[in-house]
């Protein structure tokens, strides 16, 4: 049987990296998948070195996910098993970033879509848009998905994934301790926070890309973990042997005020907050991590 060819936004990215390396994880992945990774720029460092490192399984294509036709243009109509598509905050929409290739896709005979969106409070999450732009976005191309399948009957199937904050966010460097300040500032002592591994996101978008019949009509939010900051603090100093690095506080303000987005999305965790199921996570994942697992398995910290 011929490889199936899975193709995976982000390629270079941290969840389009994670999901590739989770498929490559897989058994037999070499003769299983043969999975197209699209970056903007296959010239680039990343690009060419992730080619090169899984030559014959791993194949660039070059292309802009808000133009999507001449992606699907290079590659044999009906071709194309799965999709994995994540979008990212910035200049662009990320409805603009999504849609237009989803639409795209279907049209191929492309027959299962992951999204990669964001939890917002569990179960409620379909109808809970919320004031953050960037969540509402991930809300809105869900339900572009769903109801195009809906309209669409037998064309295709789609799973989502929920992920709440990475713990990715607090690896070394001065974004780290701005997240830890703004963590401070917002929240109250004994608010928790969910979080999850981008390495996890991986593992469970390959899962969903390779098994597309157990995972068809799923939503479903990921979160490894569920702590307060002082919980944080005394399990990275247990692991790590030293604090967990802060900005001063005002730092953490200052860049709440002067991003309304990062400051609404702080608020929101406040005052509603991540519902991900954690344990059924660990049902489906058993390996998934909590904070001290992420911190000694994923971090950068350990190869300081």
């Amino acid at each position: 049987m011929a490889p199936q060819n899975i193709l995976v936004v982000g390629a270079t990215g941290q969840q389009g990296g994670a999901v590739i390396n989770a498929l490559l994880d897989l058994p037999e992945a070499s003769s299983r998948f043969h999975i197209l990774a699209l970056t903007r720029n296959a010239q680039s460092d990343r690009a060419k070195a992730l080619a090169s490192a899984h030559q014959g399984v791993v194949e660039l294509v070059e292309g802009d996910n808000t133009n999507p036709q001449p992606i699907f243009a290079s590659q044999p109509k009906g071709s194309i098993a799965s999709l994995f598509v994540v979008t990212t905050l910035g200049k662009i929409n990320e409805e603009e970033q999504a849609i237009p290739l989803i639409d795209a896709a279907v049209e191929h005979g492309v027959k299962h879509i992951v999204f990669t969106s964001v939890d917002r409070g569990g179960d409620k999450s379909w109808t809970n848009p919320t004031d953050i732009r960037h969540f509402r976005s991930k809300h809105n191309i869900e339900l572009h998905l769903r109801n195009k399948a809906d309209k669409e009957p037998g064309q295709f199937t789609w799973t989502i994934l929920r992920p709440v904050g990475f713990f990715d966010n607090m690896n070394p460097g001065m974004l780290g301790s701005v997240f830890t300040a703004m963590w401070a500032a917002a929240l109250s002592p004994n608010t928790k926070l969910q979080l999850v591994g981008v390495r996890d996101i991986g593992i469970f978008a390959a899962k969903a890309l390779s098994e597309p019949a157990k995972w068809s009509g799923r939503a479903f939010a990921l979160a490894g973990d569920e702590l307060t900051l002082a919980e944080a603090r005394e399990k990275f100093e247990r692991v790590v042997g030293k604090p967990l690095p802060q900005a001063w506080t005002i730092v953490g303000r200052a860049a709440m005020w002067g991003m309304k987005e990062l400051g609404d999305m702080f608020a929101w965790f406040e005052n509603e907050g991540y519902g991900a199921d954690i344990a059924a996570c660990k049902r489906e994942v058993p390996s998934m991590q909590d904070l001290e697992a992420w911190l000694r398995e994923s971090s950068k910290w350990m190869k300081e």
